[in-house]
């Protein structure tokens, strides 16, 4: 059987001149699930955008050496035509989301194909239970939250049923449940022959299930082969974080590369790991922001009921729960993009009420879930400098520290619109930091972070909290949450549920159940219990792999 993907000494630059893939060659066989690894930058998206002819074609720039998608070039083969063998859901989901509704959205790529409506209705139906998103059928697209978008665009890319699915950072905005749901979908696909390739930071996720993984570094393929013998190598040199559980067999002196809680537990004991240092947690004093008895809906639906939370100056909380928990909407509440239907936010004891966002902008910064929205300075050092200077707070010594703690001086002459998601969130993060807020708030800012950026983000937030600042962070991202935050708010369903440290929430089985939560590695190693483990989001055992040519139709029974 003639492979899939043919690449063979690719070298791709941007029009910008900006590299992208540099001599390039590999193939990918029917029936191969494939992580991409690499630091920010690295290639793997433009490797995704490759597959499926979005380069050169939409893309423009210099492409040169042979790549053919299941027997077509792709320098003469139109994205359409490609896109009937490969499906690419991208980074960003809003930038697949195209239709009013969630139903009509999945409806539009089988359409594009020409398929009959009995066909397509049974592709959306199809779809929808396989990731479980039959409640969101009829909901508006804008009206989702990022996780829930996530799915709906890698559902959208399932409904075309592809022989080749490349997914470029489908974890970023999941929860544990929605991770877990994932996962299992990736598995019953790749048994039924699809091929798979996941470019993705979070290792974790899928280092069990997949059967090869390529590591890119600076455009170039420096590793290829099964995820455990490339995983046992030294990755840090290529900017990657090898997953905790196999960096908690390391700290225990272990040799060995566990990628399940069981095969962890074989080498590691419960107690042999050494605790990660936390901040030391502020003194509870008078609040910089606060939310009292808050209360938000949209569309008739209760998104944020009677909320009390509040964080001092120096206090580092992290906001948890699953999609649609009401993580987003908080945060929003908290700069004045939303205001209170009950309840009051306060800033410094001072309640928002009706005041205008550029008043509320010089105590509060939020960066939002999707960082794109923010920036429109025509350079990133513009970008940096807007805030500040309409703020009357242009601090150059400020500045010339975030841009080395963001790493965003190779791109500080670069346009924002052009960067990766990646460096774009650092963009964001950076901008919202040289105002100088008391508070700053922050909506998933790991999405798309390689493991130096995770690091460095991790040093300056425990920076600005030292200098005084509340921090409040809405994320999936627990294990980067566990060492970080010294407090963390539990949501379920719009109500905050529990609110301590990090080790009393990860102590309570039935709270990280019902919140859907996934428990850090350290504190699943701890876990008495199997089943406690396993509800919080660790899987005990790998799912089996096999590989093979199999029926494309998807259905949900494995």
């Amino acid at each position: 059987m003639s492979p899939l993907v043919i690449c063979n000494e690719v070298t791709y630059q941007y029009r910008d001149g900006t590299p992208g893939l540099h001599q390039v060659s590999l193939t990918i066989e029917p029936g191969e699930f494939v992580i991409v690894a690499g630091a920010s930058g690295s290639g793997k998206s433009t490797l995704c955008r490759l597959l499926n002819g979005l380069i050169p074609h939409i893309h423009g720039g210099n492409l040169t050496g042979r790549v053919l998608i299941a027997g077509q070039d792709v320098h003469s083969t139109p994205p359409y035509i490609l896109s009937r063998s490969v499906g690419l859901a991208l980074q960003n989901p809003e930038a697949q989301s195209l239709a009013t509704t969630v139903a009509r959205d999945l409806a539009l790529g089988p359409a594009c194909q020409g398929l009959d409506r009995t066909t397509i209705a049974a592709r959306v139906r199809e779809v929808a239970a396989l990731l479980e998103i039959e409640p969101l059928l009829n909901r508006q697209l804008i009206s989702l939250s990022g996780g829930e978008l996530q799915r709906v665009a890698i559902a959208g890319v399932l409904a075309l049923h592809p022989r080749l699915l490349a997914l470029d950072e489908p974890f970023a905005f999941l929860d544990a449940a929605g991770a877990s749901r994932l996962r299992e979908t990736l598995h019953m696909l790749h048994q039924r022959g699809v091929a798979i390739i996941v470019a993705e930071h979070r290792l974790a996720e899928v280092a069990d299930l997949a059967t090869r993984m390529i590591v890119l570094h600076e455009g170039r393929v420096v590793a290829d082969g099964a995820p455990r013998a490339v995983l046992a190598h030294e990755v840090q040199q290529w900017g990657l974080e090898a997953p905790p559980l196999v960096r908690l067999a390391r700290a225990a002196g272990m040799d060995a590369t566990p990628l399940t809680l069981d095969e962890a537990l074989e080498v590691i004991s419960p107690n042999g790991s050494a605790p990660l240092a936390f901040p030391d947690c502020a003194p509870v004093t008078p609040p910089v922001i606060a939310w009292e008895d808050v209360s938000f809906a949209h569309d008739n639906r209760m998104v944020l009921s009677q909320a009390h939370l509040s964080a001092a100056a120096g206090e580092i909380v992290g906001v948890l729960g699953a999609n649609g928990a009401g993580k987003t909407t908080l945060l929003r509440l908290g700069n004045g993009l939303l205001r209170p239907q009950h309840g009051t936010v306060r800033i410094q004891g001072q309640a928002i009420g009706r005041r205008p966002l550029w008043e509320i902008a010089r105590s509060v910064g939020l960066v939002v879930q999707n960082p794109g929205h923010m920036l429109f300075a025509p350079t990133v050092q513009d970008e940096l400098e807007a805030g500040p200077r309409a703020l009357q707070r242009l601090d150059r010594a400020w500045i010339s520290h975030i841009i080395d703690q963001c790493h965003l001086e190779p791109v500080l002459r670069r346009p924002p619109h052009q960067l990766s998601a990646g460096e774009q969130r650092r963009v964001a993060i950076g901008a919202v930091l040289a105002s100088q807020p008391s508070a700053l708030l922050l909506d998933e800012p790991t999405a798309g972070q390689d493991a130096r950026s995770r690091q460095a983000l991790r040093a300056l937030l425990t920076d600005v909290a030292r200098a005084g600042v509340a921090v409040l962070i809405a994320t999936h991202d627990t294990e980067w949450a566990y060492a970080l935050c010294t407090r963390w708010a539990v949501l379920d369903a719009g109500v905050i549920i529990a609110s301590g440290t990090p080790s009393a929430i990860c102590a309570q089985p039935a709270l990280v159940s019902q919140a859907r939560l996934r428990l850090p590695a350290e504190e699943a190693i701890k876990q008495p219990a199997r089943p406690a483990a396993e509800a919080a989001g660790y899987r005990m055992q790998s799912m089996p792999s096999r590989t093979g040519a199999g029926d494309a139709g998807f259905s949900k029974s494995t």
